[in-house]
């Protein structure tokens, strides 16, 4: 089993390092002062992959659990259903109730279930003169941060989100001042590139990861992926770093009006669609860490209100299967690759390199019963096929292996978290709608 030093690595905030002498407190002293609002977003983290990301962070001989970022902050639950008759929601219509305090279809962006726009919270505080910025894992045209700036009847349309972004508004401002994710492609296309036109207005735009320290001044776009950011576990965690940069921008730029910032740890949600667990506990990790830093800026920025939740679960995740009391969180922490990175590659290389390649990245301890459904999908001629197999095949795998369950590739029903502090908390304790989430976040504005 892991010892204390490793878990200790493991979750050790490096990211934190210099954090206090990089933003200087600038908070107002009025009590009638609206908040900083700082809203995180686990996609899909539902409870069960916070118990998952406890267990695998925790040493099973020392006897106890590690403590994460998230224990004291839990105030409460929260319904996820759309305005449909299915009650699982999608990413888009959970973002749209959370950003606006109104239920619509699944796919709507920004919309309600007559496909007219909602005011959003950053809509309303951008009126009012406050920061508005967005940090995402995933494309920052995808649905969670798309809802919260944009309108659209379909989340699938990427490059009119991306044109939504990067048209400025009536007032001559665009709708954020910081965005920083993936979504490259969608502002660089053959159709249209927007990035050279967004510098000329004045827009300052960088597209690689180790640029992000010297960006200084606002408004900025950070666009380091073509789609969405790698998995965490496939690379290095970013979320964390970008949530300290942007509070930086953003406390740095900010006078006399407080700002509004969301968060998202995107691929929480993607692991879950690939029923990927050691994927997933990665980017909880990931998300876990970006919360340190956001709690770290509380304090010395007391005026600054932490809301945090998910906007559904996915997967079905349960730790333990076939009825075998156990869930082995140490061989979940072993594996090092995601099963998409090891799909891809594989579906890519000859069959007879696939036990070297495959050994020592999922590290457990295979047998004929796991080799014989991936050495199946070697025999598969079409492509698409061949890659579906294979990672199917790596599910099964690295799940009967784990003690890990999945009943669904999609989303599921059930009640999510919500976490608050900071001024106003209390309006976010117990159990509510989602809707109800975002009702009092546009009540604390108004």
């Amino acid at each position: 089993m892991k010892t204390s030093a490793a878990i200790a690595a493991l979750i050790s905030l490096s990211s934190l390092a210099g954090f206090s002498s990089a933003v200087t407190a600038n908070e107002p002293t009025s009590e009638t002062q609206p908040p900083n609002i700082i809203f995180m977003i686990g996609d899909g983290m539902g409870f069960e992959f916070i118990s998952a990301y406890r267990y695998a962070i925790s040493d099973i001989n020392a006897g106890k659990l590690e403590s994460t970022p998230f224990d004291e902050l839990l105030s409460g639950a929260a319904t996820t259903y759309p305005d449909d008759n299915t009650w699982v929601t999608d990413s888009a219509s959970s973002a749209t109730a959370l950003a606006t305090g109104v239920k619509s279809y699944n796919g709507a962006i920004g919309m309600d279930a007559d496909k007219h726009p909602q005011q959003s919270i950053m809509e309303l505080v951008r009126d009012k003169g406050w920061l508005t910025g967005a940090v995402s894992t995933s494309q920052i045209t995808h649905a969670t941060p798309a809802s919260f700036f944009t309108h659209h009847p379909s989340r699938n349309m990427y490059n009119q989100i991306a044109d939504s972004f990067a048209t400025q508004r009536d007032d001559g401002r665009w709708s954020f001042d910081l965005l920083l994710g993936g979504g490259y492609a969608h502002f660089n296309r053959e159709d249209k590139n927007w990035l050279p036109e967004l510098q000329e207005q004045g827009m300052t735009v960088v597209t690689e990861f180790d640029e992000l320290p010297g960006l200084n001044q606002l408004p900025a776009m950070g666009l380091f992926a073509p789609i969405g950011l790698p998995h965490a576990i496939d690379d290095q965690p970013r979320l964390a770093t970008m949530t300290e940069h942007a509070l930086r921008l953003l406390s740095e730029e900010q006078h006399d009006k407080p700002f509004a910032l969301m968060i998202e740890g995107s691929q929480i949600d993607w692991c879950g669609h690939s029923n990927d667990i050691a994927c997933a506990v990665h980017e909880v990790q990931d998300f876990a860490n970006a919360v340190a830093v956001v709690r770290e800026f509380q304090q010395q920025h007391p005026n600054t209100l932490l809301v945090i939740t998910a906007d559904h679960s996915t997967g079905g995740l349960t730790l333990g299967r076939d009825g075998v009391y156990e869930w082995l969180s140490e061989r979940v922490m072993g594996i090092k690759a995601s099963v998409y990175v090891m799909s891809k590659a594989l579906a890519e290389m000859p069959a007879d390199q696939w036990r070297e390649y495959v050994t020592p990245r999922l590290n457990l301890p295979l047998t004929d019963e796991h080799w014989q459904p991936l050495m199946a999908a070697a025999e598969i001629t079409d492509a698409e096929e061949r890659e579906d197999a294979i990672h199917a095949a790596l599910v099964y795998a690295t799940a009967d292996l784990t003690g890990t369950g999945w009943t669904t590739s999609g989303h599921t029903a059930v009640d999510v978290p919500i976490m608050a502090t900071g001024p106003h908390a209390e309006k976010f304790r117990g159990y509510m709608d989602n809707t109800e989430i975002g009702k009092q976040l546009l009540e604390l504005v108004r």
